[in-house]
């Protein structure tokens, strides 16, 4: 630290020589930077965020930035936008570095402009979590991550994750008391997500900023939590399931200052710079600024219903999402109780919904309902719970257009009580609508760069035509729609000799998206067993089928649907896989079991079968590869006659499929 900061006195001493020897003036408040990652560790490039004032718009800039008196990124050019992006190799061992831009202005040719920040550079580890300050999204496990889950009490229920993890979320948040009593309680609840593929928002608020529900403990001693708080830490740092630290909930309205907060931001960190931390807050929500030294998320709790306008929510995001863009990922807690309190009534299905789209289109990039608790209390309407898991679903499908970098098509809605937005990935553009009011509307929506062509109505498997960049549709009452339209060229299908007898061998079919559609699913002894489509891994297309194994042994059965073969004939069956070793749980080291970990583990097996004809066993690794095999049907069978191609993976962890394929050979 001492090394750093001397580093950065010599260098802005050498700036104030260089700059007076041309008579030169420094400006150090006018422009912002800061990492577009939280921190880097393997990536061999980075990015800054050079924020401009809107006054430079469209003015030519010349920036130079350093480290270590070294030039690292040159950028010339007009700020289209309000954010520049600078390009960087990151050939920099772990540590802290100093940054420092040096900006020109054709307009101020006396000023010289300057904006620093910090680098973080950290060792790899697999349960790492890194902002993306550009996109607002999560990295973890190295892939693109939108949280979307929930609060829940303490004890958690031993069934609650698998439970909502079938439903397709992807994050709990258990309010609880740190308390070495109920230590066992936590590991258990972490240890089943991890298993599961969830991630756990973990609660520090009894030992750290206070607040939340449930969470006070009485007689403890500053001195007292901060022990359990480094503890806690200690002990959950390295776990699997672990997204980020929670740290206080609605500071403004139980005292508590930004400083406070900072030096609690400061010793989480000290203990812990692989993941986030975050602070819920109230109204009023843009209070938040002041406390984002201590935060590396934002989260805001609006819950309008029944007294205030459903509209508040998507005010909410926007006003947080416009502060804090390129600066903090922006969250909101949706509105999923009511009946007490200040609160008359629960949101409708009609009302959750236009909420959490609001949410997401004014630029929310996390999820997070208040509050679950099954099977019927929070939300009473088990309905309405089961739109949320609905919407879970719809977001997990359009996580790389949600959290893609990409310069988008412009959208305009014709309508005030019906708000847009688009995103572009990859070639396709995503455009998202949502009513605001509680009367069906007709949605008129310009989409600037398009002309005649057909969208795909997500998430009602219909077709609505684009005529001269105007879509027209209707809107139920709160509702929304999100519409795919493809911008390049559609690839030509590969010309294939061998006719392949599986049907949607990619898992294409959008027609009850997040699933695959022709299969039958058997259970394997664990309910928490998944099987998503997943849009963020393909080896082509546009999706993959993610299977997800908690226990050795345990596995779902996908029985594709069936197909003719003949009696005599030789098939080859052959697809793509990969899977993520790290997220395999029993990776996760304890002491305490030192000799029930020394047995050898079971591999994760993947396992294929070919009706009773004949079975094949491989092992897929982090990276796609195909894998091959061949059976033959006896001649003494029917002649002809229908059986299933059936996948399963008896190995405990997760695995992605593509480009299933069975034919005949000639």
């Amino acid at each position: 630290m001492k090394k750093n900061l001397i580093t950065a006195v010599i260098l802005i001493f050498a700036l104030l020589i260089s700059t007076r020897a041309y008579n030169q003036k420094i400006d150090s408040t006018s422009f912002l930077m800061n990492s577009r990652l939280s921190f880097y560790t393997y990536e061999k490039e980075g990015e800054l965020l050079l924020h401009v004032p809107p006054s430079f718009s469209q003015i030519n800039l010349s920036v130079s930035v350093n480290i270590k008196g070294n030039t690292v990124a040159l950028w010339n050019g007009r700020s289209v936008k309000n954010i520049v992006r600078l390009h960087l190799a990151l050939n920099l061992s772990p540590a802290t570095y100093k940054v420092s831009a040096l900006i020109s202005a054709t307009v101020s040719p006396g000023i010289t402009y300057l904006a620093t920040t910090n680098l973080s550079v950290l060792s790899y580890k697999p349960n790492e979590v890194k902002t993306d300050r550009m996109t607002g999204g999560l990295i973890v496990n190295r892939r693109q991550f939108f949280p979307f889950g929930f609060y829940c009490y303490s004890p958690v229920s031993p069934t609650l994750p698998e439970e909502e993890a079938v439903k397709g979320f992807n994050m709990i948040s258990p309010y609880q008391k740190i308390a070495p009593e109920t230590l066992t309680e936590r590991k258990a609840y972490m240890d089943r997500c991890a298993k599961l593929g969830m991630k756990v928002h973990y609660n520090l608020l009894s030992v750290s900023g206070g607040g939340g529900v449930g969470s006070k403990i009485e007689g403890l001693s500053d001195e007292e939590k901060r022990k359990r708080l480094i503890a806690e830490i200690s002990t959950f740092r390295d776990h699997p399931a672990l997204l980020g630290w929670y740290i206080s909930d609605e500071p403004t309205g139980n005292n508590i200052s930004p400083q406070t907060l900072e030096e609690i931001y400061k010793v989480v960190k000290e203990n812990d710079p692989w993941h986030p931390v975050s602070i819920v807050f109230m109204a009023p929500f843009i209070t938040s600024k002041n406390y984002i030294n201590a935060t590396d998320i934002v989260m805001a709790d609006p819950y309008p219903l029944p007294d205030l306008p459903i509209s508040m929510v998507g005010d909410v995001a926007g006003q947080l999402k416009e502060e804090f863009k390129g600066k903090r990922p922006v969250w909101i807690v949706p509105q999923a109780f009511g009946g007490g309190e200040l609160w008359a009534r629960e949101p409708t299905i009609q009302e959750i919904r236009s909420m959490t789209w609001q949410s997401i289109i004014k630029g929310a990039t996390g999820i997070q309902y208040f509050v679950r608790q099954g099977l019927n209390f929070f939300p009473k309407s088990a309905a309405t719970w089961g739109e949320c898991g609905r919407i879970a679903m719809e977001v997990a499908e359009l996580t790389p257009w949600l959290l893609s970098d990409e310069e988008t098509m412009q959208v305009q809605s014709y309508s005030n009580n019906v708000i847009v937005t688009s995103k572009l990935h990859d070639g396709q553009l995503v455009v998202m609508a949502v009513n605001k009011i509680n009367e069906p509307v007709s949605a008129t929506i310009r989409i600037k760069g398009v002309n005649n062509t057909k969208a795909r109505s997500l998430f009602e498997n219909r077709f609505v035509s684009v005529n001269g960049g105007v879509l027209t549709d209707q809107l139920a009452s709160y509702g929304s729609q999100v519409y795919l339209i493809n911008i390049k060229p559609e690839k030509n299908e590969l010309n294939v000799s061998n006719v392949n007898l599986i049907r949607d061998p990619g898992f294409e079919d959008l027609s009850s998206p997040g699933i695959p559609s022709a299969c039958y699913a058997r259970p394997g002894g664990d309910m928490g067993a998944t099987y998503f489509t997943d849009s963020r891994e393909h080896y082509e297309g546009n999706h993959s089928l993610r299977i997800v194994t908690p226990e050795n042994d345990k596995s779902v059965t996908i029985r594709l649907f069936p197909f003719k073969v003949k009696a005599g004939a030789t098939y080859t069956i052959s697809m793509w896989a990969k899977s993520d070793p790290e997220q395999r749980f029993f990776m996760l080291p304890e002491v305490d079991n030192a000799r029930i970990n020394s047995k050898k583990q079971m591999p994760q097996y993947v396992e294929i079968l070919f009706g009773g004809f004949g079975n094949a066993r491989f092992i897929p690794d982090k990276e796609w590869r195909q894998y091959m095999t061949f059976v033959t049907i006896p001649i003494d069978t029917s002649a002809l006659f229908k059986t299933n191609l059936i996948m399963k993976m008896p190995g405990q962890g997760v695995a992605w499929f593509d480009q299933v394929r069975v034919f005949e050979e000639k």
